[in-house]
């Protein structure tokens, strides 16, 4: 988006500086940036003429990505700089939360830009560390100071104090909106810390770039809103990071984010109370969760471009202050018209308890924006891309490959012959030559030779009836040509003996048992 464009859409408020030119200038987002829909925002409105108190460890007024953005604040203790422009904290956290909201896109990283890059910051610095009555005393000067919306990224463990509780109430009925973080689980917070935890503070949750609930941020009854919170590259003092930029995480971005969109509002509906600008923010989220209000989004994802251009009633109180009454409804919902916004939406916000307020669901709160579908099935689909072709190149090849062989098998007969591709043909064994006299089908087995009879005596000689043929049962071998005979002892086959079989039983010669024998009864 060009920066002209960006500056010419902005309606610039009758009370407030006009937006320097090239402020906005950048088409590069981070990842909260476009799911937001940071830049369709910006056509709206950037913020001009509203100031933004940032209550932290000071900010560094040497930073580019600040310059011009920030006021003469204050400090609280001896360890803060009187007037704020100076980064107490070791790791230049309230630099950081003072980027996310006003941070200039003309110089450095043009993806590291604000929220309200046309809104002004207020320092007011508690030093190195804070407690219960600095963040107090703090609320009461930001107020006295004109500030339009306290941010607050910070907190403690448990109930708030009573100083901390009149100081919001100091604000809130001064028409300021107050805006804190819920706390993050890393510490060892389970619950919504204080200030976020004091009625008519918006506590912030976190969510990532999915739009789910951020497992690092606290969850609580006391949750109103919810915003990006993890991996955005933020604005920090050189001794912190060379290049003056760091990525952190954390539900202090969330609240600094809806703060710069608070900051959005006020400077489009400039005739807008601080009770209608909250009762924009949560009538517009896009609920998440659990229809309705719940611990983890609060009353869903703050969403800038609904929070500008709906149509919502004016109410009279602000709703997360409605007291609890049987039936009773918010007495501020009413349905005058005003140049701020239209009254043609319709219901009405009902009390609940622990000082909180539940809200009627609206036809914007069936589920997900559209373009938050729209992303979520684009990264399904990449996925499901990525995990196809990493199959593809595990498998495909193998596959193929086996597939092309089973094909080969089916359309051609296999030939005894066959090598696989590559390999030479094995060679055929080398069988010896077929020798006649081997026992094959046509082989002929030599006639027997006969045998000589040795001369007998005529008184010796048995019966001719008796004796057996000689020949039948005597084998000779041929005697090869050209070599001498010599005797040969014959050998007998006698045939196989036959055993008698026995005739006799079983029992013969065994002694039996002839004695009766009676069966006793």
């Amino acid at each position: 988006m060009p920066a002209t464009a960006a500056i010419a859409a902005g309606p610039t408020s009758a009370t407030g500086p006009t937006p320097t030119p090239g402020l906005f200038s950048s088409r590069e987002e981070q990842w909260y940036q476009q799911s937001l829909r940071l830049a369709d925002a910006h056509q709206v409105s950037l913020g001009a003429g509203v100031i933004v108190a940032v209550i932290d460890g000071g900010v560094d007024a040497t930073h580019p990505k600040l310059r011009g953005q920030l006021l003469p604040g204050a400090g609280i203790g001896t360890d803060a700089a009187v007037d704020g422009l100076r980064d107490d904290d070791p790791d230049g956290h309230g630099t950081a939360m003072a980027g996310i909201i006003a941070g200039r896109a003309d110089v450095g990283d043009p993806a590291v830009w604000g929220v309200a890059p046309a809104a002004k910051v207020l320092p007011i610095s508690t030093g190195v560390r804070a407690d219960s009555d600095e963040v107090a005393r703090g609320i009461r000067i930001a107020v006295d100071r004109g500030a339009d919306v306290i941010s607050m990224s910070l907190g403690s463990v448990g109930h708030a104090t009573d100083a901390e509780e009149r100081a919001v109430r100091y604000a809130l009925e001064r028409d300021v909106v107050v805006v804190a973080s819920a706390g993050n689980t890393e510490p060892g917070d389970t619950a919504v810390n204080s200030p976020a935890n004091i009625p008519g503070v918006i506590a912030v949750t976190g969510t990532d770039y999915r739009g789910r609930f951020w497992g690092g941020s606290v969850q609580g009854p006391q949750s109103v809103l919810a915003a990006p919170g993890p991996a955005i590259r933020v604005p920090v003092p050189t001794r912190v990071s060379e290049d003056g930029l760091d990525t952190g995480g954390g539900t202090s971005n969330s609240a600094a984010i809806v703060a710069g969109v608070a900051a959005l509002v006020r400077a489009e509906l400039p005739t807008l109370d601080a009770a209608n600008v909250v009762n924009r923010l949560i009538r517009t989220a896009t609920d998440m969760g659990p229809l309705g209000r719940d611990d983890q989004y609060g009353f869903g994802l703050v969403d800038p471009v609904a929070a500008l251009t709906t149509e919502i009633p004016l109410v009279a109180t602000n709703p997360l202050l409605a007291t609890r009454s049987p039936g009773a409804t918010a007495a501020g919902d009413a349905t005058a018209d005003s140049s701020a916004g239209g009254s043609a939406a319709t219901g009405s916000l009902t009390a609940a308890p622990d000082d909180s307020v539940g809200l009627a669901p609206s036809k914007r709160s069936a589920g997900p924006s559209a373009a938050l579908w729209i992303l979520m099935l684009g990264l399904a689909t990449v996925e499901g891309a990525l995990l196809g072709a990493l199959a593809h190149l595990l498998f495909g090849a193998r596959y193929a490959t086996m597939r092309e062989r089973r094909r080969q098998r089916k359309a051609t007969p296999v030939d005894p012959s066959w090598s696989p591709p590559g390999h030479a043909p094995a060679p055929r064994p080398a069988w010896p030559a077929v020798n006649p006299a081997w026992s094959t089908a046509t082989a002929v087995r030599p006639a027997p030779t006969p045998v000589r009879q040795a001369p007998q005596t005529r008184a010796r000689q048995a019966p001719a009836a008796a004796r057996p043929e000689p020949a039948a049962h005597i084998v000779r071998p041929q005697t090869p040509q050209g070599r001498p005979t010599m005797p040969v002892r014959p050998v007998h086959q006698h045939p196989p003996a036959i055993r008698p079989r026995a005739t006799t039983p079983p029992s013969a010669g065994r002694p039996v048992d002839t004695q009766p024998w009676k069966t006793p009864h």
